[in-house]
C-alpha cells in the first residue's frame, strides 16, 4: 500500500494532527509514502483550476470514476481533513483500491463526501464521527463507511508535575461562550490564569511545540464538543475530537462535555461535566481541590496510552484492509 502524503501550502494546526496519523501508518512496513514531484503538481494544480473556474466537481479530473483494481493491483490511502482532490488524482486516477480516512464528516458535507467516493471509486471510508459513520453507511452502494475515532500519540506531547502547571484553566479553539461568560469574572478575581481565544480565529498556541508546552503547563482543559461550539458547522453530530485526546496525553483534568461515543469508548466517563448552574463555583471548586482528582488524571493518560493511539487506530484500519497479510 502506498499512503499519499499531503503537504498543505500553508501551515496550520490540523496539519500536526495529520501527520500524527500519517506518522503511524508510515510506521506499518507494508505501507511506503507516495508523494508529488513539482512537475506533477504544477500539472495537477493548473488541471485544478480549470476544473474550479468551470464550476465543475472532482469528478471531471482526468481518470476520475475508475473503478478498484482486482486484489493484486495498486493500493492506495489518504489521510483527509478536507475533501481537495486535486493531491490525489494523480494516484485515485488510477484503477486501484482506493481508502481514505476522513476528519469532521459534519452533516453539510455528507452529499460532497458521497460524491466524492463515487467519483473517485473510493472501496473504504474511515469517519472519525460514529454518527457520521452511521449517516453515510445507507447512502452509498460502492463504499463501506467505517467508524474510526480520532487517536493521539502521546509521545508528542509533554507532562509536568501538578505542583508546576501554572495555567490554572485552558480553553483552545472556540470557547463556549455561555460557559465562558460565567466563569471568566470569577477566575480573574480568585487571581487564577485563564487563557482562551480572544478573538475568533485566533490560535491560543500557533504551532506544535507551543500547543504541547501549554497543555502540560494546564491544570483544568476545557472540551466540549463542536456541536456546542460550531452548532452551524456541526448540526447535531456530537463526536470526540482530538482536543480531549491531546489534554489527557497532556495529564490535564478535563471539564466540559463527554460525547456519548467517548463514554462507550472509555468504558466511563473521563470528562467532569459542566455544571452551568454554578459553573463558576465550579472550576473554583476543582482547582481548590485539584489533588483529589490526580487519580482520574492518572487513569485517563493510562487509557489514552494503552488504548486511544493512532498506532491502535491503524492497527483497527489495516485489519479491514490487509485482513490476510501479517503485520
Amino acid at each position: 500500500m502506498q499512503l499519499i502524503v499531503r503537504r498543505p501550502r500553508h501551515y496550520h494546526v490540523s496539519q500536526d494532527i495529520v501527520e500524527e496519523l500519517e506518522s503511524a501508518i508510515l510506521r506499518d512496513m507494508r505501507v511506503t509514502p507516495a508523494r508529488m514531484n513539482r512537475v506533477v503538481k504544477a500539472g495537477v494544480t493548473a488541471v485544478a483550476g480549470v476544473i474550479a473556474r468551470a464550476g465543475l466537481g472532482s469528478g471531471a479530473f482526468p481518470g476520475a470514476r475508475r473503478r478498484s483494481a482486482p486484489v493484486d493491483g495498486p493500493d492506495y490511502f489518504a489521510v483527509m481533513m478536507n475533501l481537495a482532490a486535486a493531491p490525489l488524482a494523480p494516484w485515485f486516477s488510477r484503477a486501484a483500491r482506493k481508502s481514505v480516512y476522513i476528519f469532521d464528516a459534519w452533516p453539510a458535507m455528507h452529499r460532497s463526501i458521497t460524491r466524492f467516493v463515487a467519483d473517485w471509486g473510493v472501496q473504504y471510508a474511515f469517519v472519525s464521527s460514529r454518527q457520521g459513520a452511521e449517516r453515510l453507511a445507507p447512502v452509498s452502494e460502492s463504499c463501506t463507511f467505517i467508524w474510526v475515532p480520532e487517536g493521539v500519540d502521546p509521545a508528542r506531547y509533554q507532562r509536568r508535575p501538578a505542583s508546576e502547571r501554572d495555567v490554572d484553566v485552558l480553553q483552545l479553539g472556540r470557547k463556549y461562550d455561555a460557559h465562558h461568560e460565567l466563569i471568566a469574572p470569577a477566575l480573574e478575581r480568585g487571581g487564577k490564569r485563564y487563557l482562551f481565544e480572544n478573538e475568533k480565529g485566533t490560535l491560543v498556541f500557533p504551532g506544535r511545540e507551543q500547543l504541547s508546552e501549554g497543555l502540560a503547563r494546564s491544570r483544568i482543559s476545557i472540551c466540549v464538543p463542536s456541536s456546542i461550539t460550531h452548532p452551524a458547522r456541526a448540526g447535531d453530530i456530537e463526536t470526540m475530537t482530538v482536543r480531549y485526546l491531546q489534554s489527557m496525553a497532556s495529564k490535564c483534568l478535563l471539564l466540559g462535555h463527554a460525547p456519548a461515543e467517548m463514554i462507550d469508548l472509555f468504558g466511563y466517563n473521563p470528562v467532569i461535566e459542566i455544571e452551568m448552574d454554578r459553573a463558576a463555583d465550579q472550576v473554583l471548586d476543582l482547582l481548590a481541590d485539584y489533588d483529589s482528582y490526580l487519580p482520574m488524571i492518572e487513569r485517563n493518560f493510562s487509557l489514552v496510552r494503552s488504548e486511544h493511539t493512532w498506532d491502535k487506530r491503524w492497527e483497527r484500519m489495516s485489519s479491514l484492509l490487509f485482513p490476510h497479510r501479517a503485520t
